[in-house]
């Protein structure tokens, strides 16, 4: 949870932080993993941009980080099966993640202990371990799910925690749909920069820009 802590700062900061020095690295190891475009939409209101926003900037940190650090790659599809759960969490009480709490927590400290060991070990570390192919296919965990696809499922689940935490904070309910969205197609950009995401870097700054000002402003109200 540390991490996501930073990756929380960075999305706070909405599109200031910068993942492009490891992308050319993600990108050669996974040059061989097919791709299929997200539909484009004729057009999205600023809120759902925002929601976009959002998945790129929590999915492609978490992305470009987490293979340096534990060795293995995240599983895409597993991520994004995370996130499609939890959002059912907030509305189904009844509904119950694949992968329990405790369990994650278990997860989190195993990758913790995983990062310390290959830290210490430096150019002496195993090469990164590669993902499977992304498929756009449902998740299912069962008992013989691979431990690497069930913690890519808890990062999903732990990046759509914060995003509802943003929903709080602009008192806005942003759409889960936008964000899955968002979170394909920046690892999808990662793997080929040839890929033309739904919606244009103009837009994408400027809806940023004016949410930075409302945060600016929410902030401030809050310290009065």
């Amino acid at each position: 949870m540390k991490n996501l802590v930073t990756t929380c700062i960075c999305a706070l900061s909405l599109l200031a932080c910068g993942s492009g020095e490891k992308s050319e690295e993600i990108r050669n190891e996974n040059s061989g993993t097919q791709t299929v475009q997200t539909p484009t939409k004729d057009s999205m209101t600023e809120s759902q941009v925002f929601a976009y926003i959002l998945g790129e900037e929590y999915a492609k940190s978490l992305y470009l980080n987490t293979p340096p650090r534990i060795g293995e790659m995240l599983d895409l599809d597993a991520m994004v099966q995370g996130i499609v759960d939890n959002e059912k969490t907030f509305s189904d009480s009844n509904w119950v993640l694949q992968v329990p709490f405790e369990e994650q927590n278990s997860l989190d400290a195993h990758y913790d202990q995983v990062a310390k060991d290959r830290a210490a070990l430096g150019e002496n570390a195993r090469p990164i371990v590669l993902a499977g192919p992304i498929t756009g296919q449902k998740v299912v965990i069962t008992d013989t799910t691979s431990r690497i696809v069930k913690y890519s499922y808890a990062q999903g689940v732990s990046i759509d925690i914060l995003f509802n935490g943003m929903r709080e904070t602009f008192s806005e309910n942003f759409e889960g749909r936008f964000f899955i969205q968002g979170v394909r197609e920046s690892i999808y950009e990662v793997i080929d920069p040839s890929f033309k995401k739904t919606v244009s870097d103009e837009r994408l700054q400027s809806v940023n820009m004016e949410y930075k000002k409302r945060l600016e402003k929410i902030r401030e109200e809050r310290r009065q």
